[in-house]
């Protein structure tokens, strides 16, 4: 019998697949939920999974949590506009609880920390360069992760991705694509169509994730490895390829303008907090996947038109978010 693994936020998109990828391979995890009629409506029902209830930033819960656990999944994910300080604060106590019993962080990164570098793909070790408030908070939360591993009490791994979607992904930028083309709607979406697109499909997100800790031995105390997932080029294909597997190759799509935005903005306190990443869809700044590839050479992508279909049935789907 393994060890279970603890997993915070195993609701959200990161945390549900990796919840999901646990429980295909037969280990038996432990998921801290503060509404268990929700989390069961949206997480698998396995013999495997124990629900524990209680808040995720809160530092009693983790610490009784993490009893016996060698891996904590950090899936906590709060609204943009609640990043500062809730990000830095569930951080730090997963921080505490991983060093509490020596366990490792399994942590999902993304490219907010560099800034707009576009010159070519990015690999792990370019430099942090943020020119947005999020971006400066990831930038903090990675060196959180790498200062608790510096003496040797806890280890993290970082994976950075682009944008996640799949079965459990559930936001203000896929619904538009992929909810509307599942029910025949306008798709919408940001910016230059005529840009690569960084993608991750969380499914093979998870799974290369899990994968990275089984060869922990290859990897250092602190360590971060990029994800290459799916970079559609020109974006304007993603939505081609939705349309036609939605059974709609018609089906039109809608480039919401950052005008329109700024005026949301006034209003809605997310679209606001958007507006600040706007260089993310009008040019392409790309993670390059060399080192994962080298780590895990028998991993192998879900080819995009599968990872677009079996988004779109999560979303016929009567269970979902």
């Amino acid at each position: 019998m393994s060890a279970p693994v603890l997993v915070l936020g195993a609701t959200g998109g990161f945390g549900g697949a990796v919840t999901r990828e646990l429980l295909r391979r037969g280990y038996p995890v432990r998921a801290v939920v503060r509404d268990v009629t929700r989390s069961r409506r949206v997480l698998p029902d396995h013999p495997d999974l124990t629900l524990v209830v209680g808040d995720a930033a809160d530092a009693d819960t983790q610490s009784q949590a993490v009893q016996g656990c060698r891996v904590i999944v950090h899936g906590v994910s709060y609204p943009y506009h609640r990043w500062v300080p809730a990000m830095e604060r569930v951080t730090a106590t997963v921080v505490a609880a991983a060093r509490s019993v020596g366990a490792t962080i399994l942590f999902p990164g993304n490219v907010y920390g560099f800034g707009p570098q576009t010159a070519g793909r990015l690999a792990e070790d370019a430099p942090d360069r943020p020119t947005t408030r999020k971006g400066a908070v990831r930038v903090g939360l990675e060196a959180a992760l790498r200062k608790a591993t510096s003496d040797g009490r806890a280890r993290a791994l970082v994976v950075r991705a682009g944008d996640f979607y799949g079965p459990t992904v559930r936001n203000g930028l896929v619904d538009p694509i992929f909810g509307n083309a599942a029910r025949g709607r306008t798709m919408r979406a940001l910016g230059d169509l005529d840009r690569a697109h960084q993608w991750a499909f969380a499914p093979d997100l998870a799974r290369a994730a899990v994968d990275l800790l089984g060869v922990a031995g290859r990897l250092r105390p602190f360590d971060v490895v990029h994800f290459e997932g799916h970079v559609v080029s020109p974006h304007r294909e993603l939505f081609q390829r939705v349309a036609r597997l939605a059974g709609k190759p018609r089906l039109r799509v809608r480039t919401v303008r950052f005008g329109t935005l700024k005026v949301a903005g006034l209003l809605k306190p997310v679209a606001r907090e958007l507006l600040e990443l706007r260089y993310l869809f009008e040019q392409a700044v790309i993670l390059e996947g060399s080192r994962l590839r080298q780590l895990l050479p028998g991993y192998v992508d879900t080819p995009l038109d599968e990872a677009i279909r079996l988004t779109l049935e999560s979303y016929r789907a009567p269970h979902h978010h």
